[in-house]
């Protein structure tokens, strides 16, 4: 009897220091790896949140070429760009730590936002902007600074759509409208409109195809492929690890990486080839690039206003709420955690205007946004920890502090990002096909609208793309023309409308009432989501 204590004691010690068993039921049947509030180990917090901040790569590299292009600085367009890719990095690992600390608090990444893409466009396009110079000539620095200023502070402005709505709780009654008949058509949408842009980055090289093969290999194949890494010394141990499952991007874009510079030194690679490591313009940006560079809030110069772009990026910013409501559920239905509250997505949708706003000031000239590959990678990997995702955003302001480091990230052939790219989108499209789970597909009312929805926002923006409206008002001219061609604005307008305005006699979105969906989807019956039907038949019946 005397001894119990102290075999208590031991007992109790020996726990702590080894991993316990699951101990609620919800744990022992979990999926994941590692949950959203677990501590990883600090070698396997820095591996997962490296290959976290691989895979947002080709989307973080997208944009500081495309500003480059549309500054047209001329001859200065290499030092910008490089000054772009470490502003890039550094204002997106800010808001993503704001956002896992402060706003979701769910293992998300933020980055530029596609959504602002076609406002940048159409700035690009309009004839007092188009760029008529190579990358040979000398532009005065007043002009292509002149364009960064007018976008930045367009921008910032319009940044402030994000904060209004969620300040005002706007978003929480917003979402109460908004179902997976509204998500899964934005969600397709958004992968639809990176076809051409895969398609530029895919045919530019046969090393794409080969990324592709070694990413199916890796994420499908290989996935509960669990290899044997030595854990201990005294005594021997071997623990098996999902070493694919874990890290596939990190290992295909290493791998094929390594194909591409074996290319270059064995000369099969022709100069200046896609797939080349060591392309002039690569090494002048290698040789060009400071070792630190620390962005700040207006070097470009003082943020300028133009009312028609200003508009464009406010409509961008609404299409970029209805997309985090479906990331922000997303999210939360890899991480197996419940959907976010009214008060979790108020406080997010702030969070995610502010870390714009950052961007916005820094000369991202985008919007951030809460990236869908990213949380495709969970579901891939089984990682949910917040803080995989906070060591993402300390090493993405990393690399924006250390430009160098910036400039050899910047040298990955882009036919591998497009691989890369072409995955996460895969992955988007699957994930958000899964929510349809919740929708009952017998119902025509249901087939019909998510059909009609993605058909309109593919063919309108397509048809204005090719004959803009020309009312003769120019300024409003081209606030149509940039609201006209957002995918994802035209069709989840569409099916936001129909899904709220169509009555159906049963309940929205389906019949079956189960925990696991009331966790994961939101159902209601037809008095609370009928708002707007109940009271238009209520006004036209009375009067």
């Amino acid at each position: 009897l005397g001894t119990i204590p102290y075999s208590e004691k031991k007992i109790s010690f020996s726990i702590k220091m080894e991993d316990s068993p699951p101990s609620t039921e919800e744990e022992r049947n979990s999926g994941l790896y590692l949950r959203v509030n677990d501590r990883p180990s600090w070698k396997e917090a820095l591996l997962f949140g490296c290959q976290q901040a691989t895979v947002c790569l080709s989307s973080l590299l997208v944009f500081p070429f495309l500003v480059s292009q549309i500054a047209c600085a001329g001859d200065a367009t290499i030092a910008l760009r490089l000054q772009l890719i470490s502003t890039t990095f550094a204002a997106c690992g800010i808001a993503t730590l704001l956002q896992t600390t402060l706003g979701l608090r769910l293992s998300i990444l933020n980055g530029p936002a596609f959504a602002f893409l076609p406002p940048l466009i159409a700035f690009s396009q309009s004839p007092e902007n188009r760029c008529s110079v190579g990358q040979n000539v000398t532009v005065p620095v007043e002009q292509w600074q002149g364009r960064i200023q007018t976008i930045s502070g367009s921008l910032a402005i319009a940044c402030l759509v994000f904060v209004v709505i969620g300040a005002t709780g706007a978003v929480g009654v917003f979402s109460k409208f908004v179902g997976p008949i509204t998500i899964v058509p934005v969600l397709i949408l958004l992968v639809l409109s990176t076809v051409p842009m895969l398609d530029e980055m895919l045919s530019l090289h046969w090393i794409s195809i080969v990324m592709i093969v070694v990413l199916i290999v890796v994420v499908i194949y290989l996935d509960d492929v669990r290899l044997p890494i030595p854990s201990g010394v005294r005594p021997f141990r071997v623990t098996r690890v999902r070493v694919f499952g874990q890290f596939p991007y990190l290992i295909s874009v290493c791998s094929v990486w390594l194909i591409c510079l074996i290319l270059t030194l064995t000369g099969a690679e022709p100069e200046e080839g896609e797939a080349c490591v060591d392309k002039a313009a690569t090494m002048r940006v290698l040789a060009e690039s400071p070792w630190v560079q620390a962005p700040y809030p207006g070097q470009f110069g003082t943020p300028r206003i133009d009312i028609g772009l200003m508009c464009g990026f406010i409509a961008s910013a609404v299409s970029s709420v209805i997309e985090n409501l479906g990331s922000y559920a997303m999210a939360a239905r890899v991480s197996e955690q419940r959907s976010p509250p009214r008060s979790t997505v108020n406080r997010a949708i702030i969070v995610e205007g502010l870390g714009s706003m950052i961007a916005a000031l820094f000369g991202v000239c985008a919007g951030v946004t809460t990236y869908s590959e990213n949380i495709a990678l969970i579901h891939i990997t089984r990682v949910a920890s917040r803080i995989t995702m906070q060591i993402a955003g300390l090493l993405l302001i990393g690399l924006g502090l250390f430009t160098k480091s910036a400039a050899v990230l910047a040298a990955i052939p882009d036919p591998v990002l497009g691989g890369v790219l072409l995955m996460g989108m895969s992955m988007i499209g699957g994930v958000a096909m899964s929510q349809l789970q919740l929708v009952d597909l017998k119902v025509t009312r249901n087939i019909s609208i998510m059909g009609m929805s993605l058909m309109l926002g593919m063919v309108i923006p397509t048809h204005f793309q090719r004959d803009p409206l020309n009312m003769g008002f120019p300024t409003l001219d081209s606030i149509l023309n940039m609201l006209l061609t957002i995918k994802m604005l035209v069709g989840g307008a569409i099916a936001f409308v129909l899904d709220n305005t169509v009555p159906e006699l049963e309940t929205r979105w389906t019949t079956r009432r189960t925990s696991q969906q009331e966790q994961v989807g939101r159902q209601s019956s037809l008095s609370e989501w009928n708002y707007v039907y109940f009271y238009v038949t209520s006004f036209f019946c009375n009067y």
